[in-house]
């Protein structure tokens, strides 16, 4: 019996689900792929066909998250008429909000990032495009529009904006302050920042400035070593070309 597209992502968000469950009550190391499968109400062996691994299920609840902020983000009334600020606030927030029932999963999440960095940055390559996805159409809209200058360097400008979300969620994690006060807190004054950096087009800025400084002092201080190293080349090769030739009187 062919199995429908529809039915097989209902099992996928079946097994994120059971792995987020299982894993926050055993933790990562002790949850294991029979249980996570048993929980999910699928046959041990089929789990494999959806995640070969437990870092695929635990980071595929990564790419799921970023799936649901998107569909709650097109849920927000008149969301097109916010302001990139506000706009980016929300995505936060939502972030944060999608996250909520898992909070425990995600402490799990950046324990394991942490402890190998190098194997998560190429895990979280999906949710990371995915979140840069959103973040790209809201800066394109911005743009088009004129409430923020032509922003270069936006491959870099997703990634600072990745890592600025994975910041607040970190902090989150350790927030204890009635209804996470000290996490809004925090969300309000930054954005506030990030903001006004995509207004005034300091990233841009920045690194252009950067860039001029590295070409004109840095390469310009680094010539007087290509001056040295010229005179002692050709002064190798004579002494080399002096070998076959005969000798001087």
């Amino acid at each position: 019996m062919k199995i429908s597209e529809q039915e097989k992502a209902r099992t996928r968000i079946r097994l994120l689900e059971a792995a987020v469950d299982v894993i926050v009550e055993k933790g990562y190391k002790s949850a294991s792929m029979r249980e996570i499968a048993q929980r999910a109400n699928v046959g041990d062996a089929t789990i494999y066909n959806y995640f070969p691994s437990k870092e695929k299920l635990l980071y595929g609840y990564c790419e799921e998250v970023q799936r649901r902020v998107r569909v709650a983000l097109m849920d927000v009334e008149n969301f097109h008429q916010f302001s990139i600020g506000e706009q980016l606030q929300q995505l936060v927030e939502t972030e944060l909000q999608t996250w909520l029932p898992a909070r425990e999963f995600l402490q799990e999440v950046f324990e394991l990032t942490f402890s190998s960095p190098v194997a998560a940055y190429e895990h979280l390559k999906e949710a990371r495009k995915l979140n840069a996805e959103m973040v790209l159409d809201l800066l394109d809209a911005a743009m088009e529009v004129g409430e923020i200058p032509p922003q270069p360097y936006q491959d870099l400008l997703t990634r600072l904006l990745w890592d600025y979300q994975s910041a607040i969620l970190a902090y989150w994690l350790k927030d204890d302050s009635e209804g996470f006060a000290n996490t809004t807190r925090l969300v309000d004054q930054s954005m506030e920042i990030v903001a006004g950096v995509l207004q005034a087009g300091l990233v841009g800025k920045l690194l252009d400035l950067i860039s001029f400084i590295f070409r004109t002092h840095v390469i310009g201080r680094l010539q007087p070593l290509g001056d040295l190293r010229g005179p002692l080349g050709r002064a190798k090769r004579h002494f080399m070309g002096d070998k076959d030739e005969p000798k001087r009187s």
